[in-house]
């Protein structure tokens, strides 16, 4: 009786200590991973308390490389995100449809020269035109606009006695 009361209360107390209390605040001003990194921005929660910070950005590059931004607050809170570092990153969509334009754009190719230069020589014309347009295009961007929601976890703070 003992061992399962020693056991329930340790339940309840892993339990206790779960996740901190969530606040969402509201960005007030439109954020994007083209903006220089130290870009200033506030957001404000429910309360009407201003928070403060600065970005980090990745544009995106070429070869479909995709950017990225991360939200660093002035005050003790980290961003919850989906992956455990608070990296926004940009979607894949935009990514699909360029992939899917440029074999599109690869299949015009081929047919626009096949009866002039022949069906093989035709098909070495559309990879080309399939891998320039793969190479010279961007990946997507990560864009959050003014009132956007952002979900944030206080820090546990460290005490010098710990």
């Amino acid at each position: 009786m003992k061992r399962s009361a020693f056991l329930l209360a340790c339940v309840i107390g892993v339990c206790g200590l779960g996740h901190a209390q969530k606040l969402t605040l509201t960005l007030q001003e439109d954020l994007s991973s083209k903006l220089s990194s130290g870009t200033l921005f506030t957001a404000k929660d429910a309360a009407g308390k201003v928070y403060h910070g600065h970005l980090l950005t990745h544009p995106a590059r070429f070869l479909l490389r995709r950017g990225s931004m991360r939200l660093v607050f002035d005050e003790p809170v980290i961003p919850l995100t989906r992956n455990p570092e608070g990296v926004f990153r940009g979607g894949n969509k935009i990514r699909l449809l360029k992939l899917g334009g440029s074999l599109a754009a690869a299949k015009i190719a081929d047919d626009a020269v096949d009866g002039a230069i022949g069906a093989t020589k035709a098909r070495y014309v559309a990879i080309a035109a399939a891998a320039a347009m793969l190479i010279f295009q961007k990946g997507g961007e990560v864009k959050l606009h003014k009132g956007d929601t952002v979900e944030v976890e206080p820090m546990r703070t460290v005490s010098e006695s710990d």
